[in-house]
């Protein structure tokens, strides 16, 4: 079953650069429009344009958006988290996108920023329109009660609902540790979140598009990573490996619950020629799978890694796990921090499978503004 990662004629002007909203005012239209249906419970206020640009690139133009959106929260219900949809006039992947905004905490009534920085391409022989050049649409918001607005288009509520999972996990961990008085505990835990100690952060991308086997391809078994109270359990797999991609994995899982299974998102980790693991990303995979049935999860595409500084991983060898389940009744499973401890006793790895994006802003609080910061952060959110 297939996945994706949860993770874009005028030759003699290739090169030019012009500012964005100049270009839209030359051909007398509109460079962004934000659209929310009325009964939308987040409305647009204003927006404020940073440094963005469009080149020619072929026979389209590349636009390369920065902006900040500035939101309100019009609904009474709290907003966790949203996800915009933006597109330019253009029917292809490149012309569409995406921004998530985890551990978003909008009160009801509370004004908020989302920045865009994307690029998107356009064609030129696109047939103008009355509309603006890029549009901005919702795509899903998530409430504190885990409900959700939007149509969803782009499996937003799964991804937001487990980032909303992660970050309460995550505050009730932090939390417990500075009740109990553990600090030296608590600063290690967030001073890994700061930049200076922060794990690396390994470059990925999906390919899709098939390629020929190489030649001095190696075999190898994809390892499982089990978590105690995962419902869904890796069996194993096998993958190919040539450099710093790795091919065609796939899994084998089997479903230890009574309930049917809608969706898992397949984590991987790979350990490099000197023997230093990484947790490379996830992707999810759609899948209907019933209680105590076994199916296999498979990436037909190639997962491809990088070191922060651009220069290719090799790979030694690739583990897979279970990061979230979604079940046919639409809740969702992620791992405690009990599973995570027990799974690995490798440090490194251990913080790198706990690491949420709610985790890492309150490390943020806590270097910038210190402990008691924190503290009235948690207390706040929880």
């Amino acid at each position: 079953m297939a996945s994706s990662l949860r993770l874009r004629g005028l030759t003699p002007l290739f090169g030019l650069v012009l500012p964005v909203c100049a270009w839209a005012s030359d051909t007398g239209g509109r460079w962004l429009d934000v659209e929310f249906p009325r009964d939308s419970p987040v409305l647009f206020v204003s927006f404020s344009l940073g440094p963005t640009t469009a080149h020619v690139r072929g026979s389209s133009m590349a636009l390369d958006l920065h902006t900040s959106l500035v939101l309100r929260n019009t609904g009474n219900k709290t907003i966790c988290g949203l996800t915009l949809r933006v597109e330019a006039q253009d029917l292809t992947p490149a012309g569409k996108g995406s921004v998530t905004v985890p551990s978003l905490n909008a009160q009801p009534g509370e004004v908020f920023p989302v920045r865009i920085d994307m690029e998107l391409l356009r064609p030129f022989n696109v047939t103008k329109t009355e509309g603006a050049m890029v549009q901005v649409t919702l795509d899903c918001a998530l409430f504190n009660d885990l409900s959700y607005y939007g149509p969803d288009t782009l499996d937003s509520r799964r991804a937001l609902t487990v980032y909303e999972l992660e970050a309460r996990r995550d505050r009730r961990y932090l939390a417990g540790l500075l009740e109990t008085g553990k600090l030296a505990q608590l600063r290690e835990e967030l001073n890994f979140g700061m930049q200076d100690l922060s794990p690396q952060q390994l470059g990925l991308a999906l390919l899709r598009e098939p390629e020929a086997s190489q030649k001095g391809e190696q075999a190898v078994s994809v390892l499982p990573v089990s978590f105690r109270s995962s419902p869904v359990e890796p069996l194993g797999g096998a993958a190919r490996i040539f450099g710093n991609q790795v091919r065609a994995p796939q899994v084998e899982v089997k479903n230890r619950s009574l309930k049917t299974v809608r969706s898992i998102e397949m984590g991987w980790i790979v350990r490099d020629q000197q023997g230093r693991d990484f947790v490379a990303g996830s992707s999810p995979a759609s899948m209907r799978l019933g209680p105590v049935q076994k199916a296999k999860v498979t990436e037909p595409g190639i997962l491809r890694f990088s070191h922060p500084t651009g220069q290719p991983m090799q790979i030694g060898a690739v583990m897979a796990f279970v990061d979230s389940v979604e079940f046919a009744d639409g809740n969702v499973w992620i791992p405690s921090r009990r599973d995570i401890t027990e799974a690995t006793s490798e440090i490194g790895l251990r913080r790198a499978l706990a690491a949420s994006p709610e985790q890492q802003r309150l490390a943020e609080v806590y270097r910038r503004k210190g402990i008691n910061a924190l503290a009235a952060e948690l207390k706040k959110v929880n």
